[in-house]
């Protein structure tokens, strides 16, 4: 792994960027590639006139926070932070507007502070849902945006349900709408995707009786389109429909027409999955490490999620349901695969999120165990021995000194032999700290 330090701090840089928000770590300090700013200095960037300043300020502070977990710039600058984003989506260019609401995603899911991420997902949704933005809602970063403010940010299922209708709005405006359906395959998944994502969330019986009837038709209708990414959206967004085990909240019909409407999906997967060759569903996900279709068939016949796993840091994350299936899809889509696995091994909240608690090793496998306090204790038997009062006890004290000089000043003593091993294991441990200054995950 590349690394540079610098002779001061110590701190890690990455093209010229220190990664650390130290006032004294600033300076005229140089690099390789010119003078090193820090993030605070990116972070006063942002107030500037010229947008090519503003644009490379953002673009920075996403890249740092999006592969190093910057806890104390984040705690320091949140807030300040989410309103300069806020600003950027509302009156900022479009480069400046997708980086902002992306970097709003990043803090939300960094502070460990309740407060600060409630009232960015206030501040995300008034902004959001005013008439001139709501048409932005479509892009797909500020989608991506929304959804894990929502999810990080919301105190309730009140009011994550609130997002998940604002979404449901955009993704079956129903025949009565002004909404005119234009939206791009992407943008659709996406959106089904976030619906998703935030119904992992809430249990089944917290949901509301009236704002989902019909998700059912609408998902199964999917089922048949020609875009593999939108047919894996729609088969996990009705597995999780069918996991909440509240079909009353999803479908009008009774429970024999809800058995019947089962039936009818199992046939279209089944038939979607036997297709020539399988030409438009691949195999498996690179995200997840599973056919969603495939899945949600085998879930719907067997009514029981089957186990699967995925390996990061070195270490197996079991996913059991299909709640933990989409939300690790969803925030290794946000993240992409090296934010993801530096979030999964240091962020406390994905922690928190999926009970996975990592376990640090270096690059040969094994932990490096540096004990606090090393000793060594050498038992030595000296029988005891009838003296005389002669006269060949009269320099009796001189051989006892040359005894104990001997078992322990000689190098070939147990205690020398011992102190040897001793420094030798040390040194080891020097030396292996030294080449394993750091983990690579």
């Amino acid at each position: 792994m590349d690394k540079r330090r610098n002779s001061k701090g110590g701190q890690r840089s990455r093209r010229g960027i220190l990664l650390d928000d130290d006032d004294d770590a600033r300076g005229d300090s140089q690099n390789f590639w010119g003078p090193c700013k820090t993030l605070h200095d990116y972070f006063i960037d942002l107030s500037r006139k010229r947008a090519s300043v503003r644009e490379e300020a953002l673009s920075t502070i996403l890249k740092a926070l999006t592969l190093n977990i910057e806890q104390k710039f984040v705690e320091l600058n949140f807030v300040t932070l989410v309103y300069q984003c806020l600003h950027f989506i509302k009156k900022g260019s479009l480069t400046e507007m997708k980086q902002a609401a992306h970097i709003i995603g990043l803090l939300s899911m960094i502070t460990t502070t309740v407060e600060k991420v409630h009232e960015a997902y206030e501040d995300v949704l008034t902004a959001l849902s005013q008439g001139g933005l709501k048409p932005k809602l479509k892009t797909l970063e500020i989608l991506g945006c929304l959804t894990v403010v929502t999810f990080f940010g919301a105190s309730n299922s009140d009011e994550t349900e609130s997002v998940m209708k604002l979404l449901w709005d955009l993704i079956n405006p129903g025949t009565d709408s002004s909404i005119e359906r234009k939206d791009s395959p992407a943008v659709l998944t996406a959106m089904i995707s976030s619906w998703s994502f935030l119904l992992s969330t809430i249990d089944g019986w917290r949901l509301s009786h009236k704002n989902w009837q019909g998700a059912i038709t609408y998902f199964s209708n999917i089922i048949d389109s020609n875009d593999e990414e939108l047919c894996a959206a729609a088969c996990e967004a009705l597995a999780l429909v069918f996991e909440s085990n509240c079909l009353e909240k999803f479908s009008s019909a009774t429970k024999d027409s809800n058995k019947e409407l089962k039936d009818n999906i199992i046939k279209q997967l089944r038939s979607r999955l036997s297709e020539t060759g399988n030409e438009r569903i691949s195999s498996q996900d690179p995200r997840t490490g599973f056919n969603s279709a495939s899945a949600a068939l085998d879930f719907l016949e067997d009514g029981k999620c089957a186990n699967t796993h995925v390996t990061i840091g070195g270490q197996k994350l079991i996913l059991s349901t299909w709640s933990q299936k989409v939300q690790l899809k969803f925030l290794k889509h946000f993240l992409r695969n090296d934010g993801f696995v530096k979030h999964m091994m240091e962020n406390e909240n994905f922690h928190n999120v999926f009970d996975f608690h990592p376990k640090r090793r270096n690059d040969w496998g094994n932990v490096l165990y540096v004990p606090e306090r090393e000793e060594v204790t050498i038992l030595l038997f000296r029988p005891m021995v009838a003296r005389h009062n002669d006269c060949s006890l009269l320099p009796s004290l001189t051989r006892d000194k040359q005894l104990a000089k001997k078992k322990t000043m000689s190098p070939n003593s147990h205690l020398s032999k011992a102190r040897t091993q001793l420094l030798k294991k040390q040194r080891d441990l020097s030396l292996k700290e030294r080449e394993f200054d750091c983990f690579d995950y």
